[in-house]
């Protein structure tokens, strides 16, 4: 793999996607040598003193420069939609956008110094887990309210429904019974 950067070089450590026993070379370099000899690492605290160990392994995460690239459910314009129109009105969308959070990183359109996007912090999954119990508790209240209200119009309203289908079931077996 190459020729790659100091700066793709941390990432893919950090990342997990290369060792510091894997071999490198310098450009200006005739041999390759293990990653853990590069004295630019040891500095910047990449690598380990011992030379064996790199720092701990993160989660693989997509990086992207291009915020039209970012897959849909990852883009905070559509996931902060979600997010509030499934607060406000249809509460599957707020646990949509729950899912986005909770799986995946969401990208904003501002970058970096590196000129990679920019990613929510994760201040927002609990924001967005105190929306949702909050929400349940609101639909909660919202139905309870109703159907106290509603309860008795509700009990006349099913009754006078029974004593339709009654009739038109009587519709029915009269028509039947002059056919037959």
């Amino acid at each position: 793999m190459g020729p790659c950067s100091k700066d793709d070089l941390r990432n893919f450590l950090a990342y997990g996607s290369i060792k510091d026993s894997d071999l490198v070379k310098h450009e200006h370099d005739e041999q390759w040598r293990p990653l853990s000899t590069l004295l630019e690492l040891h500095a910047e605290g990449q690598i380990s003193a011992d030379g064996l160990t790199a720092r701990p392994t993160r989660r693989r995460v997509a990086r992207y420069r291009d915020y039209n690239r970012v897959p849909y459910n990852q883009r905070g314009g559509a996931v902060l939609r979600r997010m509030i129109m499934g607060f406000l009105f249809v509460p599957p969308l707020l646990w949509l956008a729950a899912v986005s959070l909770y799986s995946d990183h969401i990208f904003r359109q501002k970058k970096d110094e590196n000129g990679y996007l920019k990613v929510w912090g994760r201040w927002v999954e609990v924001l967005v887990t105190i929306m949702i119990i909050v929400n349940a508790f609101a639909w909660w209240m919202a139905i309870t309210y109703a159907s106290w209200i509603l309860g008795p119009g509700l009990q006349e309203l099913l009754k006078g429904m029974g004593e339709a289908v009654d009739v038109i079931k009587s519709m029915f077996n009269d028509m039947s019974m002059k056919q037959s």
